[in-house]
């Protein structure tokens, strides 16, 4: 039963994550008492259609007025959301920081990914709640963290190579899991960063936030951290 409530609460979580980063970055109103609008044909959704996962399964897939194909970008993040919720550990209030984590993580990946921002805002309250907890204890790998965190501002005021709310996030991860796991995500993300680079246009930006994001929750899933 709790399971099965943390996995509901987890696909609401996923759907407002979603919308407000989309409503963010298009330069919408945040708050407003008309439901979402199709993108295509403009008419406003039934509240069976803003059911998160079911809406697009109900639908299979396409709008019901236009039948235009619906992205699945939102149901993917409901149902990442959902599992990350119900398969984290039984100790909640130990693993609240790290779930908070996980959903800043998600809302600033699809902002850096949409419109290359991140705000540093959503990302005071899992720092804050990781360091109340237990502050990071002063280790080789620590300070390694530190001196690129320093690196990477240093990069980020002087270049355009590096986004400043990139070293925010890193940032917030200190405080929320251990310097050497940071270490790892942040090997992870700066090598799948740079497949992607090749592999794509060189002469666009690449969001780097996307990257920390995913390598930062297939480690701390890997290792039981959650």
């Amino acid at each position: 039963m709790l399971t099965s409530a943390l996995f509901i609460t987890g696909l609401c979580l996923g759907s407002f994550i979603t919308c407000m980063a989309e409503h963010i970055s298009s330069g919408h109103v945040l708050i407003s008492r008309q439901r979402s609008q199709c993108p295509h044909c403009r008419h406003q959704l039934r509240f069976w259609q803003l059911l998160p996962l079911l809406g697009i399964l109900l639908q299979r897939g396409r709008c019901h007025d236009c039948r235009a194909t619906i992205s699945i970008r939102s149901s993917l993040i409901e149902l990442l959301c959902g599992v990350l919720l119900a398969t984290s550990s039984t100790s909640f209030l130990l693993t609240l920081p790290l779930l908070l984590g996980y959903l800043v993580l998600i809302f600033n990946s699809l902002t850096d990914y949409l419109t290359f921002e991140v705000y540093p805002l959503t990302l005071l309250l899992p720092a804050g709640l990781g360091l109340w907890q237990q502050r990071p204890p002063l280790t080789i790998s620590l300070y390694l963290v530190l001196v690129l965190l320093v690196g990477l501002y240093l990069l980020a005021r002087l270049t355009a190579t590096f986004g400043l709310g990139d070293v925010d996030v890193l940032l917030m991860l200190v405080f929320i899991i251990p310097a050497d796991t940071l270490l790892t995500c942040l090997a992870i993300a700066a090598v799948a960063a740079l497949v992607g680079f090749i592999i794509g246009n060189p002469r666009h930006r690449l969001p780097f936030v996307p990257f920390i994001s995913w390598s930062f929750i297939m480690v701390t899933q890997l290792t039981g951290l959650a």
